[in-house]
């Protein structure tokens, strides 16, 4: 069973570039407007499909939904925030960067952030320390930004 929640990131991650590119497709047809409000609506189609498969938390689940809001941190708010801003950008910049420059900047600020919210535990995440392999890592992603981005 732990396949499978290792398996859910390598399915978000071969589903980014595509995600951006299907967004750009769809924003050079209808425009950037249309583009976000077509994203969300079959995301939200999706999302009603999948809901009954979702698994609960079962010590949640049984306090009212009003006490359960009442103890969400405000940051946790801003996660369809982010994801508002990723699907913006991927819709208004693939195309012009490509495919690869765009996902690997992501890509790379993304591990660049996460070092730092990992190290200091932000966001209610378990701590992890920063290391030598860990900035190498980071060091090498930017690497990659550079050579895929200017090559």
């Amino acid at each position: 069973m732990k396949f499978l929640i290792w398996l859910l990131p390598v399915l978000a991650g071969l589903s980014n570039p595509v995600q951006s590119a299907a967004n750009a497709g769809l924003n050079k047809a209808v425009g950037p407007g249309l583009t976000i409000l077509t994203v969300y609506a079959v995301a939200l189609s999706g999302l009603v499909c999948l809901f009954a498969f979702l698994p609960t938390d079962s010590t949640t689940a049984a306090q009212p939904l009003t006490t359960r809001l009442q103890h969400v941190p405000w940051w946790a708010w801003t996660g369809g925030l982010c994801n508002l801003m990723f699907v913006v950008a991927g819709s208004l910049a693939t195309r012009q960067t490509g495919s690869a420059a765009f996902t690997v900047i992501t890509l790379t600020c993304a591990v660049c952030l996460s070092l730092l919210l990992d190290h200091f535990g932000l966001l209610g995440l378990k701590q992890h320390a920063l290391s030598f392999p860990r900035l190498l890592g980071a060091a090498m992603a930017i690497g990659g930004v550079l050579l895929v981005s200017f090559t």
